[in-house]
């Protein structure tokens, strides 16, 4: 009788040992689709590892050739299964937050970025009103955390959860752009035209501390809530600028640059 409750008990702590280690092994996967520095056959299960592994190695080499195919590589991937389209768009992101100095007289390199763009702008493009496009990618976000975009054009795009915290957003289209559930651009830098003409922000829309250094527009802008511009400075403010209401540029003497403020706020 003894025997048989040791058997039991040892079962039963088998049982509760493959339980746990089932629980382990989930935690371990969702950890590894949050962090994207761990092992890539982990990160992409939709792809074999060698597989991965030359698009890696594609992606950080020299040869801008090289670097360009692999864009066209996994957006094909993409493609043919939506399963590991939620990590080529961070893997796409991910070189765009590479550091990359702008000015920059690396053609080859704006061409490859440009093409991480593109792949970005044609998979979000949803124009307001009509049926969701065969080609529309659904995400979880967008991190363009420390980006550099070059001439982006997320005109008539859909974004998700967008972040474009100290980013540097040359001439950015966002015409017509729909942002949800949330977006920051906080310590954004624009440069350039910069287009937000019929965009439409959800409530929790931040341009805290923003410098925009070109002429801006908001016009036909539409806002669940009032955006922050809290701290956002303009540069030529005598520039064609068109700011959301009630926010205005404030200068208190002839100098280059103002800073955004709401309402009666300077006077």
């Amino acid at each position: 009788m003894v025997m048989v409750g040791v058997h039991v008990i040892g079962a039963l702590a088998g049982v509760a040992l493959g339980i746990g280690a089932v629980y382990l092994v989930r935690m371990a996967i969702e950890g590894a689709r949050r962090d994207r520095r761990i092992q890539p056959e982990k990160v992409v299960p939709g792809l074999r590892r060698d597989d991965w592994e030359r698009l890696e190695a594609m992606m950080g080499s020299k040869d801008a050739a090289e670097r360009l195919e692999s864009f066209a590589i996994l957006e094909r991937y993409g493609r043919e299964d939506s399963g590991v389209r939620e990590d080529v768009i961070e893997m796409t992101c991910a070189y765009l937050r590479k550091p990359f100095p702008y000015p920059s007289e690396d053609d080859e390199e704006l061409e490859v970025r440009r093409a991480a763009q593109g792949l970005l702008t044609r998979h979000f493009r949803w124009p307001a009103g009509e049926a969701r496009p065969v080609e529309f990618w659904e995400v979880e976000e967008l991190n363009l955390r420390d980006a550099v975009l070059v001439e982006p054009d997320f005109a008539d795009t859909h974004l998700v959860e967008t972040n474009l915290q100290d980013s540097l957003i040359v001439r950015g289209d966002f015409h017509g752009a729909r942002f949800s559930p949330f977006v920051t651009f906080e310590r954004a830098c624009f440069t350039g035209d910069t287009d937000f003409r019929a965009a439409s922000f959800p409530t929790h829309t931040s341009f805290v501390d923003a410098m925009f250094s070109g002429p801006t527009t908001f016009a036909d802008a539409e806002f669940e809530q009032d955006a922050d511009f809290t701290g956002a400075r303009v540069e030529q403010p005598g520039a064609a600028h068109s700011w959301p209401s009630p926010w205005r540029a404030w200068v208190t003497s002839p100098v280059s640059q103002a800073r955004l403020v709401s309402g009666n706020e300077g006077y």
